[in-house]
């Protein structure tokens, strides 16, 4: 489907992988938080973790009229993600294809097919697929076990890369 990055090249794992999806652009301390709980929930049913993370950022395709101050380059983002801990990378390519994908076939073809994932941690806002129509109860309808991580939040509220690139 697409290249990963320190990761074996057998993929889907066998056995399978907990999956950890989103851009983590700058893996700040809510990713960081995200990452916890999705490790340990790889820990206990003894499955590497995998980040799932896309490039180019999907907002770039989506609406390249905005520019997108990055947080981090895809280089910086991987190593920052392994730095946190996590098995392997998977980066999937972004773009109008993928972004037309329904939940049902990202899910499918992405997660299942390619990833082999038995299980995903995302945030508790995820939305996936064709108009956002995927959230973390069609995960849940297709069979995969879900851990939806609260928005992580400091003293100036929920910490996402979205105020950081704003400060």
């Amino acid at each position: 489907m697409s290249w990963c990055v320190n990761f074996p090249e057998d993929l889907p794992v066998a056995g399978g992988c907990v999956v950890a999806i989103g851009n983590f652009d700058g893996v700040h301390a809510g990713h960081r938080h995200l990452l916890g709980l999705a490790k340990a929930d790889a820990a206990y049913r003894s499955l590497p973790l995998v980040v799932l993370t896309f490039e180019p950022h999907p907002r770039s395709v989506l609406r390249p009229e905005v520019v997108l101050k990055r947080l981090s380059t895809p280089e910086q983002k991987v190593a920052l993600l392994h730095a946190a801990g996590v098995d392997g990378v998977a980066v999937l390519p972004f773009d109008l294809s993928v972004a037309a994908m329904t939940p049902e076939r990202f899910i499918q073809e992405v997660l299942v097919d390619w990833l082999g994932a038995v299980g995903v941690c995302v945030g508790e806002n995820f939305r996936f697929g064709n108009k956002a129509l995927g959230n973390t109860e069609t995960l849940r309808a297709a069979g995969l076990d879900v851990v939806a991580v609260s928005l992580h939040e400091d003293e100036f509220g929920v910490v996402s890369s979205s105020r950081l690139r704003g400060a």
